[in-house]
């Protein structure tokens, strides 16, 4: 019981010195490249859960917006014991099914495209985070606490880029709240998740992504059926997730099977070949945090002391067996020197908190070196920059696979034609 009371305290203690961290330290604004217009903002919102038996309570005077610096706001609430002892949990959404929609039935933070109304990025990720589920971050309760890197996102081995991405780190400091209220041609669900499960190593998983959708938007259903058979499906590296707290739309079209459950081979056959879901899901099954919101909810793990980030990433490869020798052939010394640049980068103390003399302070020994990293790496998430380079080689040897591919069956093509042409020489 001591331990586990020690881990809580550890937790919470290494999560505030973070939120200060980014409070001091806001990474700078990424224009967007000439070719691409569009921005959008989500919303990265922490909250702590109390734990048994401890009751939740905020303190307007010490906590609250009024003649209060956001430094102090937060050693005010990471200084209370209930807090100290609780669980750190962070807010994900499923988006809704939409076709057409590149980003249907992702795990997501709340956030959206910023419109031309809107003051700034930050503006935007407040308005979408209030219309997409009903939570005000301007709220006496709710602190900006600071921004994560900006970066420049772009297709599965793309160039083209789709726009500048821009998350925001929110620290909700009550969890009495109204309950969320979730726009449903936006967002299916909505679901509180705790740090420690996001950090587990028992909960990482793959998710299997359509290759087809970077491709273009085709409607040809035999130009996607042909780059599924060429290329397979994209393996990706996923945590399932495993929420404290789940809110539901009640509105959503896919909340309930309209029909059988019917799980049969032509069916699973069906749903490779073809984009459409040919069985209904339940819907508390399929949460699987992977892509994009993985790699911002990475580079905010990869901050926390005690989190080895070598851990948080897995390369993407393809299914088909060919292309995913070749793919780490060709990539293998790449990701070793990448792998070695992140350890070699960490400061060698950083799984511990020692040094620090309150729940809110900075510990220097823990966080100089971090510090002059991060200004090092401002402009891109690290994972962007490994991902860049990886994406190159990927190319490369998906193109050589497929050569590989054509060869070897204009070989075969032509030692079958010598001996269907011998054999009937013999006959005559």
């Amino acid at each position: 019981m001591q331990f586990q009371d020690a881990a809580k305290l550890s937790r919470s203690r290494e999560l505030g010195q973070t939120l200060h961290h980014l409070n001091l330290n806001r990474y700078p604004h990424v224009p967007n490249p000439p070719s691409c217009k569009k921005r959008a903002s989500v919303a990265l919102i922490i909250r702590v859960r109390p734990t048994f038996p401890d009751t939740a309570t905020f303190d307007t005077s010490a906590c609250g917006l009024a003649a209060r610096s956001d430094q102090e706001r937060l050693n005010a609430f990471f200084a209370q014991g209930w807090v100290q002892r609780g669980d750190p949990e962070v807010l994900f959404i499923k988006r809704a099914a939409r076709k057409g929609d590149r980003w249907t039935s992702h795990i997501a933070f709340p956030g959206g495209g910023r419109d031309p109304g809107d003051k700034d990025d930050l503006a935007a990720s407040i308005r979408e985070t209030r219309e997409e589920v009903g939570m005000d971050l301007e709220a006496d309760h709710c602190l900006n606490v600071g921004n994560l890197s900006e970066r420049v996102v772009t297709a599965w081995l793309g160039k083209t880029p789709l726009m500048v991405l821009c998350p925001f780190v929110f620290l909700q400091m009550r969890v009495d709240t109204e309950p969320l209220v979730l726009q449903p041609n936006e967002v299916h669900s909505a679901h509180w998740v705790s740090l420690r499960a996001l950090t587990s190593p028992y909960l990482n998983s793959y998710i299997r992504s359509d290759v087809s959708q970077p491709f273009g938007r085709s409607d040809s259903d035999f130009i996607r059926t042909l780059i599924r058979l060429l290329f397979g499906q994209v393996l990706i590296k996923g945590i399932d997730l495993v929420p404290t707290e789940s809110v539901y739309c009640n509105s959503g079209a896919d909340l309930l099977p309209s029909g059988p459950r019917v799980s049969t081979v032509a069916s699973g056959l069906l749903s490779f070949l073809s984009s459409a879901r040919t069985t209904w899901e339940n819907p508390s099954q399929q949460l699987i945090l992977w892509g994009l919101t993985l790699g911002i909810m990475s580079d905010f793990l990869r901050i926390l002391p005690s989190c080895d980030p070598s851990k948080l990433w897995a390369w993407p490869t393809l299914s088909h067996v060919d292309h995913q020798f070749s793919i780490w052939l060709f990539t293998l010394a790449y990701r070793k020197q990448k792998l070695r640049e992140i350890e070699s980068s960490y400061p060698a103390n950083h799984t511990t908190i020692g040094g620090a003399s309150g729940p809110g302070e900075l510990d220097d020994t823990t966080f100089t070196t971090f510090q002059a990293r991060s200004r090092k790496e401002v402009q891109d998430s690290a994972l962007l920059e490994m991902l860049g380079g990886y994406y190159d080689r990927a190319r490369t040897a998906v193109c050589l696979t497929l050569l590989l591919r054509i060869g070897t069956g204009g070989f075969l093509a032509a030692w079958g034609a010598r001996e269907l042409r011998n054999r009937r020489s013999q006959k005559l």
